[in-house]
């Protein structure tokens, strides 16, 4: 990632950072299985490409952004397009014959347009997803995507199972004595970002009991060296994506914070940034990896 990138770009790149199976006909144990005949699938957002997995539908994927990264089936199928959404190809998009396509809130501007003449081109059914600023939102958009794809009861099974996994990161950290604070590490300076009140980042580590240093601000903020120093955060966790030493020189090399207790190793979290940036069906594992090296 680009520590220089400017701050939408940056934050929209922050968003873009298990295949669930497709059933086999046994209704009790599973979700339905619908008829796929036909569907082919573009998918705009890393995280949306993660839940339309999950619904047992990455067979019908014919295209997805550069930055998908999860699951395997999809990033290293070669038949599957790989796009970028900042230069959509339209002839490309309107050749791969879509029936489904499916944008985000935080990136649509870049590609509306383009979408519409696609959708008028083909006949494509175009669903924008909204942002997410909260775990309950994660699962609001998991029912919209499979209301449009038609995988109703997929989508309420994954909700549940992913409430389920939340549940079980809240009840083992729920009795730990001790409190944190933390600063969320998502660029370095001299653009220095971080995460604020109305995320579903914020909103998703509160579900392990951990504080956020810039609670008090909204969104995605730039914030100086001198904000951090101020208010001394007791962990620091990074979703730059950055090797263990890296994250440790990029964090020293800030002005003053030497003598804060982020400058140690042991209390900075690198944690894969699309585990806890991406608002997708893999949040609990990313609380999961926040909760063993914030506690542990």
């Amino acid at each position: 990632m680009d520590k220089r990138i400017s701050g939408i770009v940056l934050i929209f790149a922050i968003l873009l950072a298990g295949c669930a199976s497709s059933g086999d006909g046994v209704d009790d144990i599973g979700p339905e299985e619908t008829p796929l005949e036909g569907r082919r699938i573009v998918s705009l957002m890393p995280s949306t490409t993660e839940i339309i997995a999950e619904l047992g539908l990455g067979s019908n994927l014919v295209a997805v952004t550069t930055e998908a990264s999860h699951p395997e089936s999809v990033v290293e199928n070669d038949e599957i397009i790989k796009m970028d959404v900042f230069e959509l190809d339209e002839e490309q998009l309107i050749a791969l014959e879509p029936t489904h396509i499916l944008g985000h809130e935080s990136s649509v501007s870049q590609y509306a347009e383009t979408l519409g003449r696609v959708s008028e081109t083909t006949g494509a059914e175009v669903l924008i997803v909204n942002e997410e600023r909260a775990i309950e939102e994660i699962y609001a958009s998991i029912t919209a995507i499979g209301e449009f794809l038609g995988e109703r009861t997929a989508a309420e099974w994954l909700i549940e199972g992913i409430e389920r996994d939340i549940n079980v990161q809240n009840n083992i950290f729920e009795d730990r004595s001790d409190s944190y604070e933390v600063f969320i590490h998502i660029s370095d300076q001299p653009e220095l970002y971080t995460a604020g009140s109305g995320t579903f980042i914020e909103d998703a580590l509160a579900e392990i009991y951990i504080d956020n240093a810039f609670g008090d601000l909204e969104g995605y903020p730039n914030v100086s060296p001198e904000d951090v120093v101020e208010r001394d955060p007791d962990k620091l966790v990074s979703i730059m994506g950055l090797e263990d030493a890296e994250l440790e020189e990029s964090i020293s090399g800030m002005p003053g914070i030497s003598e804060l207790k982020i400058s140690q190793p042991e209390n900075q979290c690198n944690i894969p940034p699309d585990l806890l940036a991406r608002p997708g069906p893999r949040i609990a594992e990313g609380l999961r990896a926040v909760g063993r090296c914030v506690y542990e």
